[in-house]
């Protein structure tokens, strides 16, 4: 009789085991799969010469080589001209364009991928010309247009501080963050700080409050220096932008 128990509560939890083990299954299935872009571009670009600008476009972790559309939105900071080029396929999931900067500057570089009945748009900022060239050029568009202090990146207003800093001496990096007019609280900010082609420094920062975060920083070197202020918050907010700043 023990027997014939044991048994049948062996039965019934091998059962139970193997729908959990099918429920486990199923939900994994379900799993939507995502398109996902990433932009294979250069930091900085020489001027005059051939660039390849591309993007390697997965989905569900397997190589697309069917997408329906491969763009790249190119512009220049302060200018109001965007210039739309389409991509070809190399293959492998790899999608490229070739353009020559003839200006220097700092240019934001958006993919435009359409696949799968998905579309995604992941953003890149590069430098054309050295960082000295690039930061007189992006100066004289910003005052231009009225806004040296302030970039605005879809709805959310980037602020750096300050751009001069002493060499060998602690930095305060401060940043003021606003959307729709409004402090951005609550987002996760960090900079990342190169010279030219050296290596580059990531950062992270501390809220303040009022939408403004600061981190500290050391610049070994006199001169100038690119920092990339990267923005993440919730809703699948991230933004990020090339600032200049001059080191004495």
């Amino acid at each position: 009789m023990r027997r014939q128990v044991g048994f049948a509560f062996a039965v019934v939890l091998l059962g139970m085991m193997i729908m959990v083990a099918c429920t486990n299954h199923n939900k994994k299935a379900e799993t939507p799969a995502v398109l996902d872009v990433k932009i294979d571009a250069p930091d900085h670009i020489d001027l005059n010469k051939p660039t390849k600008l591309a993007c390697v476009v997965t989905y569900g972790g397997e190589k697309v080589d069917d997408a329906s559309e491969v763009k790249f939105e190119v512009w220049k900071h302060g200018s109001s001209e965007r210039e739309m080029l389409e991509a070809k396929h190399d293959g492998d999931g790899r999608y490229s364009v070739e353009k020559t900067f003839t200006q220097a500057g700092t240019y934001s570089v958006v993919a435009h991928v359409t696949a799968r009945d998905m579309h995604n748009m992941p953003k890149k900022d590069i430098v054309a010309g050295n960082p000295e060239q690039a930061a007189t050029a992006d100066g004289a568009s910003e005052n231009s247009q009225g806004s040296a202090e302030e970039h605005h990146h879809g709805t959310v207003a980037i602020s750096l501080s300050s751009r001069s800093f002493e060499a060998g001496k602690p930095a305060a990096l401060t940043v003021r963050l606003s959307k729709d007019g409004r402090p951005l609280t609550g987002a996760t900010v960090r900079f990342e700080i190169w010279q030219a082609d050296n290596k580059h420094e990531f950062v992270d920062a501390k809220e303040k409050g009022n939408g403004e975060y600061e981190a500290m920083a050391m610049f070994a070197n006199k001169g100038t220096y690119l920092v990339k202020v990267h923005v993440e918050g919730s809703g699948g907010l991230h933004e990020h932008q090339v600032e200049h700043v001059t080191v004495h």
